[in-house]
């Protein structure tokens, strides 16, 4: 028996192994390196076993039942520990899994100070690059809680080239884990981390503190703050903040659908003619003006063969050439001698002056239908006011091709659109000097390596369009990018489970951009980091495309058994254990760490924005008695 020795192997099978401590034992066994305590839940034992060392955790420990005392004759023996194998040991490296189970009656021993440096990979957290110059390997986000002398590390390709999870109910510690990790991995001022990008969605506006002394630390980093809100607020913005704005051209009509709550039948289909029409008539290319002609000449007409009185008719088509026109169609336009259309369609008596003449103007503008396709040569730049005009000659466009009751079913539409324009939400969407998406973000990214965007401000319609059109957009960026995946970019979203739900509405896309990202995403170097107090309201698909867990407290029933279906390999006792965690404290485990590690986590310094409110502190104050100031 040697001296780490604390126990044998009784009983073996498919799930856990258990191991009965020798009577002798106290709390205590002393070793060559420490003093260790003995049938610790979640301490780690090892077992001997020729070429290969053996580990397991420790995930129950209970008093020997007699039954079992006179079964095995082994009166020395009171206590039993149910152990789980984790791995083994060959050739001092670790691997998950275990080849072969042991033997019974195998010794059980305290686990060895080498072992457990194999184990969570103590060593070579750093490698010499150029002039003694060293580049991280591992990244240091934390201390075991089991054994507090080491340092829970994650390999650094393998947890940021891949997507990853923090999960926790509200309190938990979930951001400060990752304004930990951020200030961590931007520490390193030789060889600084200048290659990496982190683009971050601050759904409650927590980090900008955080990440205000990074550039003072390290100057080789830079930090920009985009705030999402009115952009005529001046006194929320600092001079290291700008105002965020998405181009109003990159929104499809499933965006638009999602942030008017459009109805599928009756108000997507005006959406997607709307946007056609501002390619149309907003677009720099001279092709588009046939297309232009056709659609004005063709409502034109549509008014002039309804029963609608001259009168009526008239105002109609005023209306529209004063908002929607082109140099062959427009008000005072000649159509025969002296007649301009102005003057063509006037009444007199109840009459319109000349209906005939403007029919035979507008035929030569009409197009087959084979001709219709149209795809602006260059990006077409409108202002969401030029896309309220859009959308309402759209409906005026179907109401006379298709159904007079467009209009009706299409007014509270108008209403949100309205509404939306002339609210603090609207400036978000502007019209903007950039024509392309490359543009746009290479302008977003610029040469900073945070970028952190702060939607606490938004409204939920507007916070998940422009978290979803933004997604989207880098995932076309990066799929520009040549070579492929030669610039990472690590996406990073708060309160994950308000944009990345488990039931979404496809809508006229007919994908999920961000199930399509956890699928594709890696590939071209575009890196999903998710954080969210309700895993159970998560896509299944993004969740089950993660390669890394942080997990903190989480005592929601339906969360936790979402998380034991999602992810196979975490086994009950580690669900169990998730339930108490405390503050600050979560459970690591995937592919850049060996194994499931409890860990605990440092304040980041500075702390994130997110601090509890003191209901004490502000309910019982001293009560001021005014007189006595008098």
């Amino acid at each position: 028996m040697s001296s780490r020795s604390i126990g044998k192997l009784i009983a073996i099978n498919s799930k856990n192994i258990i191991a009965e401590m020798y009577d002798s034992l106290g709390n205590y066994i002393s070793t060559l390196d420490g003093i260790y305590f003995v049938g610790e839940v979640g301490s780690y034992i090892s077992i001997y076993n020729l070429d290969r060392t053996i580990i397991g955790e420790i995930i129950a420990v209970e008093e020997r039942p007699k039954i079992i005392a006179e079964k095995f004759n082994k009166p020395n023996s009171s206590r039993l520990l149910y152990i789980n194998l984790i791995g083994e040991i060959v050739s001092e490296h670790f691997n998950f899994g275990v080849s072969k189970m042991p033997l019974i009656f195998s010794e059980i021993n305290i686990i060895s100070e080498k072992d457990l440096q194999i184990m969570l990979e103590t060593t070579d957290e750093e490698e010499t690059v150029i002039n003694n110059h060293t580049r991280l390997k591992s990244l240091k986000i934390g201390t075991s809680v089991i054994f507090s002398d080491y340092a829970v590390k994650v390999n650094i390709d393998k947890f940021f080239g891949f997507h990853f999870a923090v999960l926790g109910n509200t309190g938990s510690g979930k951001s400060n884990t990752i304004a930990l990790i951020l200030q961590n991995i931007f520490s390193k001022t030789s060889y600084s981390a200048i290659g990496a990008k982190f683009i971050i969605i601050d759904s409650n506006g927590e980090y900008n503190q955080a990440f205000s002394n990074i550039t003072n630390i390290n100057p080789n980093i830079k930090v920009k703050n985009f705030i999402a809100n009115d952009i005529t607020t001046n006194d929320t913005v600092s001079s290291n903040n700008d105002f965020f704005q998405l181009p109003i051209w990159a929104l499809t009509a499933d965006d638009w659908a999602i942030l008017l709550h459009a109805t599928e039948k009756t108000q997507l289909p005006i959406l997607k003619r709307a946007i056609t029409i501002a390619n149309y008539f907003f677009a720099c290319d001279d092709n588009a003006l046939n297309f232009k002609n056709h659609i004005l000449a063709t409502t034109i007409k549509n008014i002039l063969n309804t029963s609608d009185s001259s009168p009526s008719k008239t105002d109609k088509i005023i209306t529209v050439l004063s908002q929607f026109f082109t140099n062959d169609i427009y008000l005072e336009r000649t159509i025969n001698n002296t007649l301009t259309i102005r003057k063509a369609i006037e009444t007199n008596y109840g009459s319109m002056k000349a209906p005939a003449e403007i029919f035979q103007f507008l035929n030569k503008f009409i197009l087959d239908e084979e001709d219709l396709e149209f795809k602006p040569s260059t990006p077409v730049l409108y202002d969401l006011k030029k896309f309220f005009n859009a959308v309402q000659f759209a409906i005026l466009y179907e109401g006379y091709i298709s159904s007079s009751k467009i209009q009706e079913y299409t007014a509270p539409l108008i209403t949100r659109l309205q509404s939306f324009k002339d609210g603090v939400q609207g400036s978000i969407l502007t019209k903007t000097s950039f024509k392309t998406i490359d543009e746009y973000v290479n302008s977003l990214l610029g040469k900073q390596q945070i970028v952190n965007i702060d939607i606490s401000s938004l409204d939920d319609l507007t916070a998940e369009t422009v978290t979803k059109v933004l997604a989207k957009m880098l995932l076309d960026y990066q799929k520009n990018q040549k070579p492929k995946a030669d610039e990472p970019i690590n996406f990073i979203i708060e309160e994950a489970h308000r944009f990345i739900r488990n039931e979404f509405n496809y809508g006229a896309l007919g994908y999920n951009i961000f199930e399509r990202i956890s699928k594709e995403g890696r590939k071209f170097g575009l890196l999903l980091g998710i954080s969210s107090q309700r895993p159970s309201e998560l896509s299944k698909t993004v969740i089950s495309q993660c390669s890394n867990f942080i997990i903190h407290r989480l005592q929601n029933p339906d969360d936790l058994q979402y998380i034991s279906k999602m992810i196979p390999y975490v086994n009950q006792g580690i669900i169990d254990r998730i339930t108490y965690l405390q503050t600050g404290t979560a459970l690591v485990f995937g592919s850049a760490i060996n194994l499931p590690t409890l860990t605990k986590f440092e304040q980041a310094n500075p702390t994130t924005d997110s601090n509890n409110a003191k209901i004490s502190e502000k309910w019982y104050q001293p009560i001021i008695n005014i007189d006595e100031f008098l």
